[in-house]
């Protein structure tokens, strides 16, 4: 069964779809605040931050200090995907801007697609490296297998339907 590990301000969205918390990450001003609006999705656990601290890279931590080897992240947007990427000792893959984007961490992106399907690729500079994503994106020509190899890491972002 997967741990869910929410932020502190998407706490009240996840619990709207209905999934129960098993982590809130909250700023230490909040803990006291978090622990008496869920006390009902008991057992559940909090890990505060500081002011100061990035509360994505507060849950990453406590994900590589429980042992997760893989994680699915729901971000508001792609440009937090830089801030994640160094999290290298897990499997990621965040959906964000309506799309799932795929850390590629060895450099070698390898999957069948269907015709007409659409990828992106982030960051923007490894699109030099990339000539088919002149363009921004990539549409595959045919069903087949898409490859792609880099010395570098880089993200690969695909259309939710």
């Amino acid at each position: 069964m997967p741990t869910v590990v929410v932020l502190a301000q998407e706490v009240e969205v996840v619990t709207a779809w209905g999934i129960k918390v098993d982590v809130v990450i909250t700023p230490i001003a909040e803990m006291t605040y978090w622990r008496e609006k869920l006390a009902e999705q008991t057992p559940i656990r909090f890990i505060s931050y500081n002011p100061d601290d990035e509360p994505l890279e507060t849950a990453f931590y406590f994900l590589i200090a429980s042992l997760a080897g893989a994680v699915n992240c729901l971000l508001s947007s792609h440009h937090d995907l830089n801030k994640i990427e160094s999290f290298s000792n897990l499997d990621i893959e965040a959906f964000a801007d309506n799309k799932l984007w795929i850390c590629i961490k060895k450099g070698h992106f390898e999957k069948w697609l269907p015709a007409k399907a659409t990828l992106y690729l982030l960051p923007e500079e490894m699109k030099t490296e990339f000539t088919e994503f002149a363009s921004g994106s990539y549409l595959v020509e045919k069903d087949g297998i898409v490859r792609f190899t880099s010395a570098r890491s880089f993200w690969v972002g695909e259309e939710l339907i």
